[in-house]
């Protein structure tokens, strides 16, 4: 998908010129070993926040690590192409095979630019219930509840409504009162298809769904509009380096961003205790190995798959990896890289006889369209290029997706089962890591059986592609190091439906949403499933399409986390509430890897919440 003839320059205006300007300062190394205060790995979303917050004391020095690069592109500003990822600005490692997908590979997003996922995905900023981030205290974690981040969702963000006619044309809702006036921003499109006065209808047609207003107050399920990370002032793309890095580029002397320049290891005093002082980095532009220096802490922000590898590579982690790997063990740490959790999603297409014109699709198809609609944008910022992906979504419990005494039978079934036949083989040998499980397993079945947390949801375009995350999964993944190679990419396995319960229901999500599809309000757009097909009835069918066709079963929604689990040592936690690495001073993790429980919706407002905080914390140490 292009923009046919017309010029990406010429479409982004002042916006690409203000994202050129913010690129322009030196951003590599001038001397061969530097000391700061802080030093941070990863520029992108937790990196960017958490160095911005710090460097606002003018007495910290911070650098930023970042092994990508500034992106300008048209796809990295123009709200449109999030429908579609940029792999350009990704490593993309494939995934080890996963056995119950009959070894099937599969790619590994993993952004590798200045604002990191933030400049690729797609643009959603909801945030999970009350109850998904509640259950991080239940674990463990004091403060890290929803009254606990609730003042650093608000914090972060501004958001700006639709304009008065739009909202009284669609019934927008949405509460202010879950924002504040943050950097990031945030904004429910002006642009709905007409079909979506359809996808509506059949919300209301769902038995027992809720309308509560807006998707960032943690009511859990119910139909929603969906916001976006769309700048209103330019309607381009909000990322992290716009909300927090580019307008103080050139005002902080304190603050230094050095792109592409990989860490390649921690630097350790190896005394008692172990404490990190510094990281080695090679640069991209003149192979020089350098090494750096942090005064107070070393902070990782390189992402739940980056982060578990450096921590690995330079000596914390499973012991046994470690040494099979032959790396010298700094701490025995079984946690880095255990407890890998991804919303795995079901993809359902139906063929629509009678959409609307013009329809979300009809940017593709129609080039007269598609020609028409960039000129607009490129006029007056409006229309569907204005536009990211859908606002209509629509979360339900999983006792919406079977019935009460089912998901209750559910629950009771998942408690009862050996958790160690279905986790990966660490479990057995850390009796952590596996008590770990255990507690969590405790907190999903109950909220298995009430209606304060989402199991799975509809985003939906007005298109007939139907995608359904399974938002609680039970399946554990890992994050290992290539054992006769470990300074390349490391290797992610997602071990999607490793618990049979996992496949079980992905198979009563499929049957949730052909009911959808069914409702009465649908049949007006003349739906025929295309995927996985009418034909597919039985259960073993429908898992079986689903194991065998990578495009009905994502293993991946891009949303990595986990891999660094912040609880307690006792329950196979790798950082403690306060974010510290167990066993190392001066080194935290900020990043989705200490999620310890994923929570139900996409992870944007989620990571840019916990880098907020985080930043406090580590404020406070002084």
């Amino acid at each position: 998908m292009g923009l046919g003839t017309t010029s990406p320059l010429t479409v982004l205006g002042c916006a690409l010129a203000v994202h050129s300007a913010a690129a322009t300062g030196s951003h590599h190394f001038a001397t061969d070993s530097s000391t700061f205060d802080y030093v941070v790995v990863g520029g992108g979303t937790s990196g960017l926040v958490v160095a911005n917050r710090l460097t606002e004391n003018r007495h910290n020095t911070v650098l930023v690590i970042e092994r990508g690069y500034f992106d300008d592109k048209p796809e990295a500003i123009i709200p449109w192409y999030s429908t579609a990822v940029d792999t350009s600005v990704l490593l993309n490692p494939r995934s080890a095979p996963n056995s119950k997908l009959y070894n099937a590979t599969h790619n590994v997003t993993v952004a590798a630019v200045v604002g990191g996922a933030t400049v690729v995905n797609g643009m959603g900023c909801d945030r999970g219930s009350k109850a998904d981030y509640d259950a991080w205290e239940e674990l463990g974690n004091p403060g890290w509840g929803w009254n606990g981040l609730l003042p650093y969702f608000k914090k972060s963000t501004t958001f700006t409504p639709p304009n008065p006619d739009v909202v009284d044309r669609w019934n927008i809702t949405w509460n202010s009162a879950a924002y504040g006036k943050g950097p990031v921003q945030v904004h429910i499109s002006n642009f709905q298809y007409p079909d979506i006065d359809t996808i509506w209808e059949g919300f209301r047609q769902q038995p027992g769904v809720t309308f509560p207003p807006g998707s960032s107050s943690g009511f859990g399920p119910g139909a929603y509009w969906s916001a976006n990370t769309i700048d209103a002032r330019g309607m381009t793309r909000s990322t992290a380096r716009s909300a927090y890095y580019d307008h103080v580029n050139k005002t902080r002397s304190n603050l230094r961003l050095v792109i592409g320049q990989t860490a390649t290891e921690l630097l350790f005093d190896r005394g008692k205790p172990l404490r990190a002082k510094g990281v080695r980095v090679v640069s991209s532009f003149d192979a020089k190995v350098r090494n750096v220096y942090a005064r107070k802490e070393v902070i990782l922000a390189a992402g739940a798959v980056m982060t578990p590898h450096l921590l690995q590579v330079s000596g914390i982690g499973p012991a046994s990896v470690l040494k099979a790997a032959g790396i010298k063990v700094e701490k025995d740490l079984p946690s880095v890289g255990a407890n890998f959790q991804d919303h795995a999603t079901v993809v359902l297409w139906f063929n629509l006889s009678t959409p609307s014109f013009p329809n979300s699709d009809s940017i593709s198809n129609n080039a007269t369209y598609n020609a028409t609609v960039w000129e607009e944008y490129l006029t007056n910022r409006t229309g569907p290029i204005a536009a990211a992906n859908s606002n209509s979504i629509i979360y339900y419990s999983l006792a919406q997706v079977l019935s009460p005494s089912a998901a209750a039978s559910v629950a009771s079934r998942l408690l009862a089962q050996d958790a160690r036949q279905y986790l990966p083989a660490i479990y057995s040998t850390s009796s952590a890591l596996l008590r770990g499980f255990k507690a969590q397993r405790a907190i999903l079945a109950q909220r298995f059986t009430t209606n304060t947390s989402s199991y799975t949801a509809q985003p939906l375009r007005g298109n007939g592609q139907s995608p359904s995350p399974l938002l609680k999964p039970l399946s554990r993944g890992t994050v290992t190091l290539n054992l006769t190679h470990p300074e390349s990419l490391p290797v992610v396995q997602y071990n999607t439906f490793i618990n049979p319960i996992d496949e079980e229901l992905a198979v009563a999500v499929v049957r949730r949403s052909r009911r959808y599809w069914a409702s009465p309000a649908l049949q007006k757009l003349g739906p025929t499933e295309r995927q996985p097909g009418a034909e597919y009835q039985t259960d073993t069918e429908i898992s079986d399409y689903l194991k065998a066709n990578r495009l009905a079963l994502f293993a991946s929604l891009a949303h990595p986390s986990g891999t660094c689990a912040m609880m307690p040592e006792k329950l196979g936690g790798c950082v403690g509430s306060d974010l510290r690495v167990y066993g190392v001073e001066g080194l935290s993790v900020v990043d989705a890897s200490v999620i310890p429980l994923i929570s139900g919706t996409s992870l944007q407002a989620t990571v840019y919440a916990i880098a907020e905080k985080a930043a406090d914390i580590i404020k406070a140490r002084g």
